[in-house]
């Protein structure tokens, strides 16, 4: 049993959360991992303000533990999706993308928890002045969409807890028992998991997606949108090493977008292996299993205690 502030505001078992991923974490993965004791996720930046509701609902159906709505503030429908997750009462609203003054104190103002994530230091005072309940510090070796500032795990989580009072969730980078443990000694209180629960069972996204990251290795990843400004960590495949030739031939930033629109979708839904934008950590080198949602939980925290045991052995 590992209990830190984060299982206890957030009222989980294990102090392991779900990213919220785009077109791919809905009610069925966010139950599930919260069925196993973490933290499910419904990611609402693709969902119309019916959709989301018809996701939360489901899932309640399904589990009556705790999950999350994760809302990029930067997106047009962030507003909408703010509505009707607080209508709906949700445990906990996940914010990203934005400054989360927006709507951190009406979120707490109708008793949801609220979780920032964060890239750099200077959102980390954003928070620590508009009042969260815990902030999520998102390495660059994260999957999916990445702060320009590019700092690694394992520095941005150590200058965020020296930064702040909250308690402070570890992402990107972390997919098993040790990655876990160095978190913890890093002085975070939880951990948040994308790429891992990819290669699950129970995640909703084409099989060539989870075939994708089980057969990557440790330099299969690339950062597109360095020339941008919008950056993100994905599989390097035919329509990745096209944006980057794009952008080293100084291309703008709306010819980039038209051909990276709806390119995320292809990955998730149609398993476009040449066409789709594959976004997944640099840890998805050292997956090579695809598991059940339950199994990649139970591995985490049994694996700990061992790894636990095993750095003791050290100290004479």
């Amino acid at each position: 049993m590992i209990r830190t502030r984060v299982t206890e505001i957030l009222g989980i078992e294990h102090p392991i959360l779900l990213g919220g991923m785009a077109w791919i974490t809905g009610w069925e993965m966010a139950a599930a991992v919260s069925e196993a004791g973490g933290l499910g996720t419904i990611a609402a930046g693709t969902l119309q303000s019916q959709e989301l509701l018809s996701h939360i609902r489901r899932l309640r159906e399904r589990t009556a533990n705790p999950f999350a709505v994760n809302i990029p503030i930067r997106l047009p429908t962030s507003r909408e999706a703010v509505d009707v997750s607080v209508a709906e009462q949700v445990p906990v609203i996940v914010l990203s993308a934005g400054d989360p003054a927006k709507y951190a104190e009406r979120i707490r103002g109708k008793g949801i928890k609220v979780f920032q994530v964060v890239f750099n230091l200077e959102m980390v005072k954003r928070c620590n002045e508009v009042g969260v309940d815990g902030i999520i510090a998102m390495g660059t070796e994260a999957g999916g969409n990445l702060s320009p500032s590019e700092l690694s795990t394992f520095v941005l989580v150590r200058e965020v807890v020296e930064s702040t009072d909250l308690p402070v969730v570890a992402a990107g980078g972390i997919a098993d028992a040790k990655g876990f443990v160095a978190a913890l000694a890093l002085g975070a209180e939880g951990v948040q998991m994308g790429t891992r629960f990819l290669a699950t069972r129970e995640a909703t996204l084409h099989v060539h997606y989870k075939e994708a990251v089980v057969g990557a290795k440790d330099t299969d990843t690339v950062v597109t949108g360095r020339s941008t400004g919008l950056q993100f960590r994905v599989l390097r495949n035919a329509l990745a090493e096209r944006i980057l030739i794009m952008e080293r031939e100084g291309k703008g930033k709306e010819e980039i977008d038209a051909l990276t629109i709806g390119s995320l979708k292809r990955a998730a839904m149609e398993g476009d292996l040449d066409q789709g934008s594959f976004m997944m950590g640099q840890v998805a080198g050292m997956i090579h299993e695809i598991k059940t949602i339950r199994e990649v939980i139970e591995d985490l925290i049994t694996g700990s205690t061992e790894e636990m045991n095993r750095i003791g052995t050290y100290f004479k």
